[in-house]
């Protein structure tokens, strides 16, 4: 029986005694910073109840808004809102709540970090030379590392990573781990994919995963995910045998095939990497494809919301590069997606959305050139700008972003091929989780 039961009235309506408000607020505008919520609650007992739902804030009024929540037999509870622009994940807030007062989740510009520069806390846990993914819902944010034939779920205790193992991933070598809300409930369930099975989708589960279907019948390249329909559910762009496939969900972690969804998919050739966000401000995602030494590729999502994507060659440089991994995140705090491009042998790419343009400025923002695995980006110290965190075979910078819109270094993070950012101790701020050759470090302010 569930412990939690939470309401949700058309307009969100306040409670009578008994009850405690769930406020969501912020200083993000709508919507030009964030365009929909999803906003979930979980009693902290195990097999406690759980409430989660998809807004759309043109549908209910923007920001801010109101859950009344109703404890039921739960002693706390833990909760979270993600907020997305045109389809894609931008912002996230949590808190605890032992029902003693309302709670207020903020979405805002700025982190609010510490200004302490960052350092590596605890020992390295989990498998060595792994791909990681952050994953926010009940119980917490966490971080799942896989790759040498297993999977940690990794959390923050008493100052240190604490490693629980996860599921076996598929057959094969580990080529990417994502992590998004599949079945509609507001938690971030995983996507596993590697060169040998079909990609495999995890169910978050409180603190766990349950592995619960497979994408279709061959293996992937590159994966990304975003609402790209507008129907609130979280649909996957995957590069596999067949080219770029859209697959579309039915709001329950369901997926089909949608292998007409771009026009003139044939452009990509040899994908290595997929991102997915707003560049031209529509409210519809929008796609940047990466490749093994072909130039960068991009399609722009239908206006109208149906999940076509439409080739814009104009949207990014031509420049042919052997792409690592891409990040769409804002770089320099006007809202609108950037492009990290970490590329094989060669410094990291910046490139700065104009007018849904993308304009490669990595010499006007970065402190110098960086030969990057990996890259994280999300404002995690004092400053109210965006930061970042690179990972690297010698061991990447940090970067402070500052009031000229360029990065500066800021402290030396550990060797490593993989990072996310995520608020790992649920303490407000975000932290950095970076996996190396000896295993998983978390770097925090």
């Amino acid at each position: 029986m569930h412990r939690l039961a939470a309401a949700a009235a058309a307009a969100w309506a306040l409670g009578c005694s008994g009850e405690i408000l769930l406020h969501v607020e912020g200083s993000l505008p709508f919507p030009q910073g964030v365009d929909a919520i999803c906003l979930g609650i979980a009693d902290v007992a195990p097999g406690g109840g759980a409430f989660g739902r998809g807004y759309r804030l043109a549908d209910v009024g923007g920001l801010p808004q109101t859950l009344r929540v109703e404890a039921g037999g739960a002693d706390a509870a833990f909760a979270w809102v993600r907020g997305d622009r045109g389809g894609a994940p931008v912002v996230r807030a949590s808190a605890r709540t032992d029902f003693g007062g309302d709670v207020r989740l903020l979405l805002d510009r700025c982190g609010g970090g510490p200004a302490a520069a960052p350092a590596v806390r605890g020992d390295p846990a989990g498998p060595g030379g792994a791909r990681l993914a952050a994953s926010l819902g009940a119980g917490g944010a966490l971080v799942v590392a896989a790759g040498g034939g297993a999977s940690a779920i990794l959390d923050a205790a008493n100052g240190a990573l604490v490693a629980s193992p996860g599921p076996a991933p598929p057959a094969g070598a580990i080529v990417a781990v994502l992590g998004a809300d599949l079945d509609g409930d507001c938690d971030d369930d995983l996507v596993v994919v590697t060169d040998g099975a079909p990609p495999a989708l995890w169910r978050r589960a409180g603190a766990t995963f349950v592995p619960f279907a497979d994408l279709g019948t061959s293996a992937a390249a590159a994966i990304a995910a975003a609402d790209v329909d507008r129907d609130t559910d979280v649909d996957l762009v995957v590069a596999d045998g067949g080219g770029l496939a859209l697959w579309r969900n039915d709001g329950g972690g369901g997926f089909a095939r949608d292998g007409a969804a771009f026009t003139d998919p044939g452009r990509a050739s040899a994908v290595r990497a997929l991102a997915l966000g707003d560049l031209d401000g529509d409210g519809i995602a929008d796609l940047v494809v990466g490749q093994a030494g072909g130039p960068l590729l991009a399609w722009l999502g239908e206006p109208s919301g149906t999940g076509r994507f439409i080739a814009a060659d104009a949207a990014v440089p031509p420049v042919p590069l052997v792409v690592r991994a891409l990040v769409l995140a804002d770089a320099d705090g006007d809202l609108d997606p950037d492009l990290a491009v970490a590329v094989d042998g060669a410094p990291l790419r910046l490139y700065i959305d104009r007018d849904g343009h993308l304009e490669d400025q990595s010499f006007v923002r970065l402190p110098a050139p960086i030969v990057a695995n990996a890259i994280a980006i999300g404002d995690w110290d004092a400053g109210c700008r965006p930061d970042a965190v690179i990972a690297s075979d010698a061991g990447g910078p940090t970067l402070s972003g500052q009031s000229t819109d360029t990065f500066a270094a800021d402290a030396v993070a550990p060797a490593a091929g993989d990072v996310v950012m995520t608020d790992l101790d649920d303490d407000g701020d975000l932290d950095a989780v970076l996996a190396g050759p000896d295993g998983v470090r978390w770097l925090a302010r």
